[in-house]
């Protein structure tokens, strides 16, 4: 809100507000429709020289201050400041309005007028498709052969800066793809559209970045090669740390001192439960040392199939 004096004594509620609005949308009354200005009148009826306006926006405020004080219209100097608001005498609830039913419903309408998304086009259907956007240059595919979590960081980020636009549903990142393509989904096409203008042309970690809408053909999805897979999981390992290495076995002491059956059987007896040891020992190191590479390759699947982990809901691409 602004307190404005210094008016016209014959300036209208219209010409006060065309003046008013060169800084901002004047805010209306969310029941009667009108703008919600205020020309202040003494006792007898009469225009004091003073108003108040209430703007939609609170960066309305500041200009209006920089641009409408000491403003002159038809030789009256206007001064502009910020409305201060004191209660006079006891507060009387009573008297209080109530808000209309569809308060909130009129208040969303009126922000919609500071949106700046393209207005949709009566008669025309947008495809599902066009909700998608493809952005190119995102990354390249050896920034994640050092440190494979940068994927998982860059799906964030960008999740982060596209939901500036609307409400995302679902980020792939295309991580083998040379061109270093990642998608987003939005819920409505005019929010894709906001988006794509945006981000086409900005700057990405050093990368410029050429946004586009999905043609709802191309695949951007690459298979990797079971050579590829193999050095992902050597990759892997190494980043995990090398697993526990298996114990030497203890050999049976040939230098026994025993001698004749007892020490034949007793010697029989040692190798074989040697060899039961040995046995399971394998057998366990085998189970586990399985169930590690199977772990770390869950892990490497998790992070690198962006399109299993980034999915929100059914894949759209």
């Amino acid at each position: 809100n602004v307190y404005v004096t210094g008016l016209p004594p014959d300036i209208t509620k219209d010409e006060f507000v065309e003046v008013m609005s060169k800084c901002g949308i004047v805010m209306r009354d969310l029941q009667t429709e009108e703008p919600k200005i205020k020309l202040y009148k003494d006792k007898e009826g009469n225009l004091k020289g003073d108003g108040l306006c209430c703007y939609l926006k609170r960066e309305s405020v500041e200009l209006a201050l920089k641009l409408l004080d000491e403003k002159e219209i038809r030789g009256y100097k206007l001064h502009v400041e910020v409305a201060q608001f004191q209660l006079k005498g006891e507060y009387d609830a009573s008297k209080k309005k109530k808000k209309c039913k569809d308060y909130k419903k009129k208040l969303s309408q009126q922000q919609k007028l500071l949106d700046w998304r393209p207005e949709k086009k009566e008669g025309s259907v947008r495809l599902r498709h066009e909700r998608v956007i493809i952005i190119r240059n995102m990354f390249h595919p050896k920034d994640f052969e050092e440190d494979p979590l940068v994927l998982n960081e860059i799906r964030e980020d960008l999740r982060t800066e596209c939901e500036k636009f609307g409400q995302v549903k679902k980020v792939i990142i295309f991580d083998r793809h040379p061109d270093g393509v990642a998608s987003v989904s939005f819920k409505e096409s005019e929010e894709s559209d906001v988006c794509k203008q945006a981000l086409n042309g900005r700057w990405f970690g050093g990368r410029q970045l050429s946004v586009e809408t999905w043609d709802g053909v191309t695949d951007y999805q690459i298979e990797e090669t079971s050579r590829e897979r193999e050095e992902r999981l050597k990759g892997w390992q190494e980043f995990l740390g090398d697993p526990d290495q298996e114990r030497p076995k203890k050999l049976p002491d040939n230098d026994s001192s025993e001698s004749g059956p007892q020490a034949a059987k007793t010697d029989l007896t040692s190798q074989d439960n040697g060899a039961t040891e040995a046995a399971e020992g394998e057998g366990g190191g085998r189970g586990g040392g399985g169930d590690h590479h199977k772990g770390a390759g869950e892990d490497v699947t998790a992070s690198t199939d962006s399109s299993a982990t980034g999915s929100d809901e059914e894949a759209e691409t």
